[in-house]
């Protein structure tokens, strides 16, 4: 049934041209039995896809609308969200769009200001309060506004939280930060 009324609207509708869209991700797996998907994206296009109200993904070489269902939107960290769109409402037809590309119309990306961008701080240095070197971080993650470093330090990878309130210093000439870490992490 389903497909049967994607092929129609193939059929009849105006084709997308790509150059006026952008590849922001794709639809790594399903999610549940009630058709959710994960789309998996460019951190960059974090903004653009929470302001969404439909996707285009790519079926065939043509790129296809989903529309975005009421409250079909929940981010999971500042790379994935899941997504369910009308239409779609079992894990067999959710399946089939597996895998493929996603875009957006160019004109409704948000451009997020560079200055604003954690992932700066990603192949820093951390240092300590003392200024004793912690590490390079390795990973910047957004997991609903709450930022986590990863670290490589010498006893093994650890996770640091990033606040405004723990940073001391941000050299961006010597690519190094030094925060006010948290009591017993690195115990």
């Amino acid at each position: 049934m389903h497909q049967t009324l994607i092929c129609v609207y193939l059929q009849t509708m105006e084709t997308i041209p790509k150059s006026e869209c952008q590849k922001i991700g794709f639809i790594r797996k399903t999610h549940g039995v009630h058709g959710e998907l994960v789309l998996e994206y460019e951190q960059e296009f974090e903004e653009s896809v929470v302001e969404a109200d439909r996707f285009f993904l790519e079926i065939d070489g043509l790129l296809v609308p989903f529309f975005v269902s009421e409250d079909g939107l929940r981010v999971k960290s500042a790379r994935t969200a899941l997504v369910r769109f009308d239409w779609v409402d079992n894990e067999k037809y959710a399946r089939r769009l597996m895998g493929n590309s996603v875009y957006l119309f160019s004109h409704d990306i948000i451009d997020e200001p560079e200055e604003t961008s954690i992932a700066q701080f990603l192949h820093f240095r951390l240092l300590d309060e003392n200024g004793n070197e912690m590490g390079q971080i390795s990973a910047v993650d957004n997991y609903s506004g709450n930022i986590v470093f990863t670290v490589d330090a010498e006893t093994g990878e650890i996770l640091v939280p990033f606040n405004e309130n723990l940073l001391i210093n941000l050299d961006e000439e010597q690519k190094t930060i030094q925060l006010q870490l948290p009591e017993g992490l690195m115990d």
